[in-house]
């Protein structure tokens, strides 16, 4: 008899909703600032604490999200996992 342990945070069909999702934010900007949402216009902003930023639950969205921001703004912008 095999155990099958499930997983619920690396569970596809969840999309990262378990009790342990992946959280990743963006870093940008020449002084590191994490990229966050101004909820007042819903515009890109620059905020301090990466609690406070734009969070993604999958590496390739927040990849993928980070490539076209870099390749608008013309300044690399960089992936950050949570813990």
């Amino acid at each position: 008899m095999a155990l099958k342990f499930w997983r619920p945070w690396i569970d596809p069909h969840r999309c990262g909703e378990g009790s342990q999702p992946e959280r990743y934010v963006l870093r940008g900007g020449g002084e590191a600032q994490f990229l966050g949402i101004a909820a007042r216009n819903e515009l890109i902003e620059t905020v301090p604490d990466p609690h406070r930023a734009w969070v993604f639950h999958t590496h390739e969205r927040a990849v993928a999200v980070a490539r076209d921001l870099a390749s608008v703004f013309g300044e690399p912008v960089d992936v950050v996992k949570l813990q």
